[in-house]
């Protein structure tokens, strides 16, 4: 299983507007995933100050295509949408977007992704994961660049295997087992491209290690 981030900028103006970007997952296997469950988490920090978090100024939401709105991450961005029957070689992709209010501070930020994955053969365990940089610039200033920001492997769970046992909880409310259900509803783009689906009743279940691997990324 791999996921992955399209589209997020790699400078983002204060008070622009919002930004489009996507999260994909990617069934490289040759097996059905039963269940996939999205995770995104995003942070930003002062850029005169690391200690001085930002991300109060940020706001993301991602589109539903069942109630056709565009809703909140969950609060502290954790898990937010699932899939199921993900065939073999298939994806499925959820649309996202986010946008900072004029009055954030230039500084930086990490959005980090992953995914929590079991197949029908009840083997689950978490997709590699990675966490993007990028630059907040103040409301009014010139953008240096349009590139997207570039992934950077979490860290230890690059290599582990699907069984291997991580810090951090499987999502809460969503059986880590649970059968397929189905066929998915297609994006429009590509009947291989399901839509991720709402998480209902999901809790917030990315651990203190998300945040950590973030936060050291951009310190580095």
């Amino acid at each position: 299983m791999t996921t992955e981030l399209r589209g997020l900028p790699r400078e983002i103006v204060a008070g622009s507007g919002w930004h489009a970007f996507a999260y994909r997952a990617a069934n490289t296997s040759d097996r059905v995933i039963a269940s996939l469950s999205a995770s995104v988490e995003l942070r930003s920090w002062d850029r005169k100050n690391l200690q001085d978090e930002t991300t109060k100024h940020i706001t993301v939401q991602w589109y539903d295509s069942r109630t056709r709105r565009w809703e909140p991450l969950p609060a502290d961005h954790g898990y937010f949408a699932r899939t199921t029957g993900l065939g073999p070689r298939a994806s499925a992709d959820a649309s996202l977007r986010l946008r900072i209010d004029a009055a954030a501070p230039a500084g930086s930020g990490v959005a980090f992704q992953t995914g929590f994955f079991s197949d029908q053969d009840r083997t689950c365990g978490y997709a590699a994961g990675a966490h993007y940089s990028f630059a907040v610039l103040t409301a009014g200033s010139r953008l240096s660049t349009d590139e997207d920001a570039r992934a950077t492997a979490a860290g230890p769970e690059k290599a582990a295997a699907p069984t291997t046992t991580v810090n951090r909880p499987a999502p809460q409310g969503i059986p880590a087992d649970a059968p397929a259900t189905g066929k998915l509803a297609s994006t429009g783009a590509s009947s291989s491209s399901p839509l991720l689906l709402g998480v209902a009743g999901a809790t917030i279940a990315v651990g203190a290690v998300a945040v950590a691997v973030a936060r050291r990324g951009r310190d580095r």
